[in-house]
């Protein structure tokens, strides 16, 4: 099987897994408990806290872990939305379900979106001229879109938020571990996910800026400095430093990886006449193609390749109606039968030439395929 829906999940690598099995053999105790075993848990657990903040750029107080990235955006958008009931929040048009659910359920009439240019790149101008007008308190915009890879201006919007006084926050699921987190420390919430760069599931983090004291995300025992109650998953945490760390030797490699793209897109468009890739133009992820195949609803595409043994996507692996259009396509300007071709290809660090162009063979093929089949 050939794995090209990375950004859905990674296999666990070496390094991750080595880490979780170590951990829970050794630290399976439950670390808020009084023995000295649990105090041990407890100790390992504040180095990976440590190992972690260090690689993203903040104190480990700053580091809360969670179960992942829907908890944690979640837990931003309820209590910003609380703490500020009359304020109106900016949320980008393409942001994750994981966001955009919470968002449009807890905010409700005070949210406006933020609309992307035909890139795929969030409107600084528009984001700017809302800002202006004083009412509002929270403003999201993810790192790197999960379906196009095109990479957005967060950092710009970083200091927008900050100059006019509202609270920001990046989704940064898709951008750690593949290109360097120097800077979104500046975020005052941002967001990470073991399973998107190599570690276990059901275990990520959330950076909170200094100064945030007030924030809590989830009640109960008290973990997390009282910030996130629930028993930590040592051994997930474990494997995501490992992870995490293990990414961050390889960011030096990222021009090559890029190249490499750059000429995947150029076998692609050769393979299959006619095929458009999205955000062609704009900044992008190293290892995402979103391509609108010129014929052909991606559901058949996807079982075609699906035999031939190749695993691509048609979006978010988190939105349970596979079937639906993609709302990052739409916002972009495509039509919705443009959409209803589209199929998000991404692939790991480990993806060598041959793979992508054992890909590229295997598209030409479905294509002919489907072709006849008319």
């Amino acid at each position: 099987m050939h794995w090209f829906d990375n950004n859905a999940t990674t296999k666990m690598c070496p390094a991750a897994l080595a880490a979780w099995k170590s951990a829970e053999s050794e630290f399976w105790q439950n670390p808020g408990s009084p023995s000295r075993a649990s105090a041990r848990a407890f100790a390992f657990l504040a180095q990976q806290r440590e190992i972690i903040a260090g690689l993203v750029g903040v104190s480990a107080e700053q580091i809360i872990f969670t179960s992942g990235a829907t908890e944690a955006n979640n837990a931003v958008i309820r209590f910003e939305a609380e703490r500020n009931p009359r304020s109106r929040a900016l949320v980008s048009c393409i942001e994750h379900p994981a966001v955009i659910e919470p968002a449009r359920h807890i905010w409700g009439p005070r949210l406006t979106w933020i609309p992307v240019d035909s890139r795929g790149c969030a409107d600084m101008d528009f984001l700017r001229n809302e800002l202006k007008k004083g009412d509002v308190a929270f403003v999201s915009l993810m790192a790197a879109n999960n379906e196009t890879g095109v990479l957005q201006p967060w950092s710009e919007a970083a200091s927008l938020a900050a100059k006019y006084g509202a609270r920001f926050h990046s989704d940064a699921t898709q951008w750690l571990g593949k290109i360097s987190p120097n800077g979104l420390a500046a975020a005052d919430y941002f967001v990470g996910c073991a399973h998107k760069f190599g570690g276990a599931k059901g275990v990520g983090f959330l950076a909170v800026r200094g100064g945030n004291d007030a924030f809590v995300g989830q009640l109960g025992g008290g973990q997390e400095n009282g910030r996130r109650s629930g028993t930590e998953n040592i051994s997930g945490i474990a494997a995501m430093a490992a992870a995490l760390e293990n990414r961050s030797r390889t960011l030096s490699e990222n021009a090559a990886r890029l190249a490499r793209r750059a000429a995947f897109c150029k076998v692609l468009a050769r393979a299959v006449p006619g095929v458009e890739i999205v955000g062609g133009n704009a900044p992008v992820l190293w290892n995402t193609v979103f391509a609108v195949m010129p014929e052909f609803e991606n559901l058949r595409w996807v079982s075609a390749l699906d035999r031939r043994g190749f695993c691509v996507s048609t979006g978010a692996a988190c939105c349970v109606d596979n079937s639906l259009p993609s709302h990052v396509i739409l916002a972009q300007g495509y039509s919705v039968a443009q959409a209803r071709r589209g199929l998000r290809i991404s692939w790991s660090w480990e993806t060598s030439e041959a793979d992508l162009r054992a890909l590229a063979g295997a598209l030409s093929a479905t294509f002919a395929e489907l072709s006849r089949g008319r």
